[in-house]
């Protein structure tokens, strides 16, 4: 993942190529605004002079009825010549519009067409400016730069009000709407020398407009419902409010006083904006996310709604409000709604927006405006009834704001993970067509077709659709496992075809029979051929002592003659009895037996499955340190490990000691956290996390963090958030100072660069890439077994993509999922990690959250590596080093007492491709 240099970090954060492009969408917004603004002040002194209180309502419907026809015609003129050219001749238009309404006399009908042409202006041609933001930044770096182009906005704002305020004590009220006019003519100029590239700008046919694929896309992502009802509200609620403002003024304002009162009352809101989006926006939206900044424009108005409702409309409370309104709907409100709709995908927010941003709003408009105006002619309205329906509109916003947070984490999380997260069904039984395909199989002459569908049959409790005559399968194989899932069902009419078995020459399948019929209770001794090997005649000669019931095994003469006999043929009977051990229920008679059997055992396979079935069906708890022994021999572990669950508690707490016993040789010790995991009780999740927090081995710290997270995972079960994020912070850190010792080598020079150097200092950097990943893995794997809900995994690799957009989905999941006050230094380093910045850059910013320091040199690095408690890392930096100085090293590196032997590096001759880590390991 490239990064790139950021400027100005300290208060923006801007890349060195974005400085360019950032400055002339920055200087148009600035001069579309404040001409807008300019003539906004001119509107509302017109229109509040001429227009009775009462009929401030036809000024919304007539912006509605003239908004939809005036966006299809932006976005046909956009379709057809691309954003630049459209905004330019919308631009062009309404300086034209402008003079003409300074020509005409001033009537109502003047003021109300002021008020459109304000409105238009607002509604089409700042929407096509964010478009056309859309053609030249990229979603990761609007992220970044969306607070610093909405500051631009408010900075117009505020400027265009100071103007209006100063011109009127000089000028009349009409004369902004020249200046308003010169202004968006100079906007034009600097976007006619402005070269963007947007042909990706341009929707295609029916996208731009209200239509059955914008329909379409609101039923594909149901996401975007939630977005419109929030602008439905959002809009009604602003409506209400802007007419109570105005409602107020023209009742309670002297006419003669209302320009000079709208036009100082803006300028000081503009002004008051803009500090909220320079100094609060930004950091809201960091400190507690977009979902939850969502909420504060709706809650702050109401409680000032209240107030108004409380107060009987005064003029003060009401400028009040208006003054909450305008401050934060321009900045705070505008940035998070903007912002909300990005995790959609591109393709179906480009044709949902226009519809629910533009017809959606205006019709709302419509109707709140012509219920305004109803109202308002049949004069029922006043100061309390209007206040009661501000409160109440705005009470409705703030319920959808509060109510977005769920469905916000739902996009993040699909948009991050896809059609991933949805449940996995469970293992239903088999249908009847596929058990007919299935017992087709069985006629195949391939051992492995027909024993993997005997398997599916019995492990969907399908095994009476296995005929008996698959006991004639000419492969042994087939025999012996079609014996097994016979003798553990209900079924007898294998009876006789197993008995025929006990005369087959392979002593494999005549043992399979035995057990078979024995656990049905059919094996008499007379089945037995003459010529029986010693394993079977062991097995049906205990078999027969237990069905004596005042018979002891162990003192039976000739199941004590069996245990005698030397060799290979001594072994073979062993492991007869140790069977009928495994298959007997449990039988107190047969544990001095097993304990005989255990003191005679080899190590392997054979033996180890052996004693693992014959424990678990004897419960023999004597049994558990010789199988936790045995875990470290990779045939026969799985066995073992369902042996130990067998035991409970008693194995469980012996599997525990000996992983907090750190004498006991590594190679067992790997093993024994997915074995405590396999118990799948909260107990061993309790102890898996403790040996996670306090264990110094870090190959064994990584094997708990996997087996913790698959139990928690299967069993559902739920861990201390707390402990488990305090882990995953650790690792973030560790991955930071790594990356530290990782940049002191790519960002300074130095050192000889002798082949052996060289050779050395690609070892050293290969390790840390690799430590890298295996703190990353570690972290990632801990947050999941904090937030088991969400696939973690796929936002680990959505953080590490290419891809900036599905970084930043990664990112904004991440920075909404972790809102609490303890998550965030941990949601911080984790934005860091998803972030483009180049390494140098990434670790300073770190170092500003962790409190540490990185190394700023190749020297300082190395000599902090040299005194790492990694054995590896230290013993590397140090042969570089004596590499770098030309002097002659040799050091050995691992070869731990039982296990693989040392590796010996040295300064001179050959070197080797790599150092430290075992097969597949995730641990150097």
């Amino acid at each position: 993942m490239g990064g790139r240099s950021s400027w100005l970090p300290g208060f923006v954060d801007v890349r060195r190529d974005e400085i360019r492009a950032l400055v002339t969408v920055f200087a148009v917004l600035f001069l579309l605004i404040t001409a807008h603004t300019v003539l906004e002040t001119a509107r509302d002194a017109l229109v509040l002079t001429r227009l009775p209180s009462r009929a401030l309502g036809v000024v919304y419907v007539a912006v509605a009825v003239c908004a939809l026809p005036a966006a299809a015609l932006a976005a046909h003129a956009t379709e057809r010549f691309g954003v630049r050219q459209a905004l330019v001749g919308g631009l062009l238009t309404g300086a034209v519009l402008l003079v003409a309404l300074f020509v005409v006399p001033s009537r109502r009908t003047s003021a109300v067409a002021v008020y459109v042409t304000s409105a238009l202006v607002g509604a089409v041609l700042v929407p096509q400016f964010w478009s056309l933001l859309g053609s030249i930044f990229n979603v990761a770096q609007a992220r970044r730069l969306l607070g610093i182009v909405g500051a631009a906005g408010v900075m117009g704002g505020a400027a265009g009000s100071a103007t209006a305020a100063a011109l009127l004590l000089v000028l009349h009220v009409k004369m902004l709407l020249l200046v308003s006019s010169g202004l968006l003519l100079v906007t034009a100029c600097v976007l006619v020398g402005m070269h963007v590239d947007d042909r990706s700008a341009r929707p295609q046919p029916l996208e731009a407009l209200p239509s059955r694929k914008a329909t379409a896309a609101l039923r594909e992502e149901p996401f975007l419902q939630r977005i419109a009802l929030l602008v439905v509200a959002t809009t009604a609620a602003g409506l209400v409010l802007d007419y109570f403002f105005k409602w107020t003024i023209a009742r309670t304002v002297p006419h003669e006083h209302i320009a000079g009162l709208v036009a100082t009352y803006y300028a000081w809101l503009n002004g008051v904006s803009l500090v909220a989006q320079l100094f609060v926006t930004g950091a809201l939206v960091r400190r507690v996310g977009v979902a939850t900044t969502l909420v504060v424009t709706p809650a702050l108005l109401l409680l000032g709604g209240v107030g108004a409702l409380v107060a009987g409309g005064a003029l003060a409370v009401v400028l009040g409000l208006r003054g909450i309104d305008g401050t934060l709907r321009n900045s705070v409100n505008r940035a998070t709604t903007e912002l909300v709709y990005l995790p959609v995908p591109q393709r179906v927010r480009a044709r949902a927006k226009p519809f629910i941003d533009g017809a959606l709003a205006r019709v709302t408009q419509a109707v709140a405006g012509a219920v305004l105006l109803a109202l308002g002619s049949a004069n029922y309205l006043s100061s309390a009834l209007l206040a009661g329906i501000v409160v109440a509109a705005i009470a409705v916003w703030l319920a959808v704001a509060v109510t977005t947070r769920g469905p916000y984490l739902a996009v993040l999380r699909h948009a991050v993970a896809g059609d991933a997260l949805l449940a996995q069904p469970e293992l239903d039984p088999i249908d009847v067509e596929s058990a007919g395909t299935l017992v087709e199989y069985l006629a195949s002459e391939d051992t492995g077709v027909v024993v993997g569908a005997m398997n599916a049959l019995a492990r969907r409790g399908r095994e009476q659709l296995i005929p008996a005559l698959v006991l004639l399968h000419e492969s042994d194989a087939v025999v012996i496992r079609a014996l097994a899932i016979f003798g553990a069902s209900a079924r007898e009419d294998w009876v006789p075809r197993a008995r025929r078995l006990l005369t087959r020459p392979d002593e494999s399948v005549r043992t399979a029979a035995a057990r078979a019929l024995a656990l049905h209770g059919r094996l008499d001794a007379a089945d037995l051929p003459t010529e029986a090997g010693p394993r079977l005649h062991a097995y049906a000669a205990l078999h027969l002592v237990l069905a004596r019931p005042d018979a002891d095994p162990a003192d039976d003469a000739h199941v004590a003659q069996l245990l005698e006999l030397p060799g290979e043929e001594g072994d073979e009977a062993r492991l007869g009895l140790l069977a009928v051990v495994a298959d007997a229920k449990p039988d107190a008679r047969l544990s001095r037996l097993l304990q005989v059997l255990e003191m005679s055992a080899k190590g392997t396979r054979e033996w180890t499955e052996g004693l693992a079935a014959a424990s678990a069906s004897q419960h023999a708890e004597s049994m558990i340190p010789d199988l936790i022994a045995r875990l470290v021999d990779r045939d026969g572990r799985e066995v073992v490990r369902r042996a130990l669950v067998a035991l409970g508690t008693p194995a469980m707490d012996a599997v525990w000691a000996a992983l907090r016993d750190t004498t006991r040789e590594r190679r067992l010790r790997v093993h024994l956290p997915n074995t405590l995991a396999r118990f799948g009780t909260r107990a061993a999740a309790e102890m898996l996390l403790e040996c996670v927090e306090t264990e110094r081995e870090g190959f064994v710290r990584y094997k708990a963090i996997r087996a913790l997270g698959r139990l928690t995972s299967d069993q559902r079960l739920t861990m201390d958030r707390l402990r488990v994020e305090r882990l995953s912070y650790g690792n973030l850190v560790e991955y930071f100072r790594l990356l530290g010792l990782k940049a002191a080598f790519l960002s300074s020079s130095g050192g000889a660069r002798t082949p052996d150097a060289a050779a050395t200092e690609r070892l050293l950097v290969g390790l840390l890439d690799d430590k890298l990943r295996q703190s990353l893995e570690r972290t990632f794997r801990l947050l999941k077994i904090a937030h088991p809900r969400d696939d973690i995994r796929r936002v680990q690799a959505a953080s590490l993509s290419e891809d900036g957009h599905t970084r930043a989905n990664a990112s904004e999941f991440l920075d909404a999922l972790l809102r609490k006050r303890d998550q965030r230094a941990l949601r911080e380093l984790l934005l860091i990690v998803a972030d483009d910045l180049a390494i140098d850059a990434r670790v300073a910013r770190a170092a500003t959250i962790t409190h540490g320091t990185a190394p700023a040199t190749r020297e300082a690095a190395l000599a902090s590596m040299i005194r790492d408690t990694d054995a590896v890392l230290a013993a590397l930096a140090s042969l570089h080093t004596a590499t770098v100085a030309g002097k002659p090293w040799r050091v050995a590196i691992g070869g731990r007492p039982g296990e693989r032997p040392p590796i010996e590096l040295a300064s001179s001759g050959t070197l080797p491709a790599s150092v430290g880590a075992e097969e597949g390991r995730p641990d150097a």
